[in-house]
């Protein structure tokens, strides 16, 4: 692992039958295994604190829980309060030099909002609007003057459509939307590719289950419309339920998706937009880069094992490295990497 350092969301019991409590687990190449961090929610996404480096704020997806970690000595610190009957849902960004902390937040009938703290205190500050239903992910690009939001929609057939929106972050207006067209696809989570560029992995609709497919998607802020990234049929299995996580190979110029249900990865060249490769691999669901630079961590199977993905030869190859960690949330955080490339992007 050398210096790389994962976490992510934990679901486990102590003995079978027990209550399920929550964690986030940790594992690192200094200790055999992972170490849970319990904490009263399931961590999904994180903003990272650029200013006090050990901490960061993870958000659970659809629910009220938010807290503050200490990485660096790996433990809980204390539980963000949602405001009045809101939902967090799931991710979360630092803006205004690391002293705002920016959330995506939801009422109780969908309404999307982007709501405010102070990262020192915490304190509520208020919302802006994040210009559509249910925001998950968001990202800041241009140099830190504009949020690009997911927002994953109504259910499907019914409106406003899922869509992705970039909104000044200064005076909260929106600057432009791009909606998924026709009704299978929500936006699920993003990677800014460029300030007008972004890859979006799409669950089924919100009222379509997992016998429905998932999409890869372009976004073009010169366009009014995400963009289906199309795969040759005869290369790949459906690709069923939610596309999850996404990870760059900026020196391969590849993004890597990954496919929990029918457990694939899909690599896509991001100078054409088009399919390169996929593999097999059992229930993948988080990915990170890993300090390298060129392999990537993966999360995936029934017990949240860790393996190393290498770009050595001409096809990637996953070697196993911890078979139970169980590290089974969405997303996997490589600590030192994530702070290193939130530190070198102006917020």
């Amino acid at each position: 692992m050398n210096n790389d350092q994962l976490f992510a969301g934990c679901r486990y019991q102590e003995q079978p039958g027990a209550p399920h409590k929550t964690a986030l687990a940790y594992a690192s190449s200094q200790i055999n295994g992972a170490r849970l961090i319990e904490c009263p929610f399931f961590p999904h996404g994180w903003a990272l604190d650029t200013r006090r480096k050990e901490r960061a704020f993870f958000f659970e997806k659809h629910g009220t829980g938010a807290g503050v970690f200490d990485l660096q000595q790996q433990r809980f610190v204390r539980t963000i309060p949602p405001f009045d009957q809101r939902q967090f849902y799931g991710h979360g960004v630092l803006a205004g030099a690391g002293e705002l902390l920016l959330s995506t937040e939801s009422d109780p009938q969908g309404q999307g909002f982007i709501g405010m703290r102070d990262t020192n205190t915490l304190r509520y500050l208020g919302d802006f609007p994040s210009f559509g239903a249910r925001p998950h992910d968001c990202h800041l690009v241009d140099n830190g003057r504009v949020l690009a939001v997911t927002n994953g929609g109504a259910k499907a057939g019914e409106s406003p459509a899922p869509c992705i929106s970039y909104i000044d972050v200064e005076t909260h207006q929106l600057l432009d939307r791009h909606d998924m067209p026709g009704s299978a696809f929500n936006t699920g989570h993003m990677v800014p590719v460029s300030g007008s560029t972004a890859l979006i992995a799409s669950a089924p609709r919100l009222g379509l289950g997992v016998d429905h497919e998932g999409a890869v998607s372009w976004c073009h802020r010169s366009e009014a419309t995400l963009r289906g990234m199309p795969y040759p049929q005869d290369r790949l299995p459906r690709l069923l339920g939610e596309a999850l996580s996404i990870a760059l190979l900026p020196h391969e110029r590849l993004a890597v998706v990954t496919h929990p249900t029918p457990g694939v990865l899909t690599f896509w060249r991001l100078d054409d937009q088009s399919l390169w490769h996929s593999m097999p691999v059992d229930n993948v669901r988080g990915v990170a880069l890993a300090g390298d630079g060129h392999s990537l961590w993966l999360s995936h199977g029934a017990q949240g094992s860790l393996s190393i993905l290498r770009m050595d030869g001409r096809e990637p190859s996953v070697q196993p490295v911890l078979r139970q960690a169980p590290m089974a949330g969405s997303h996997l955080l490589n600590y030192p990497v994530a702070l290193a490339t939130a530190l070198a992007s102006p917020a």
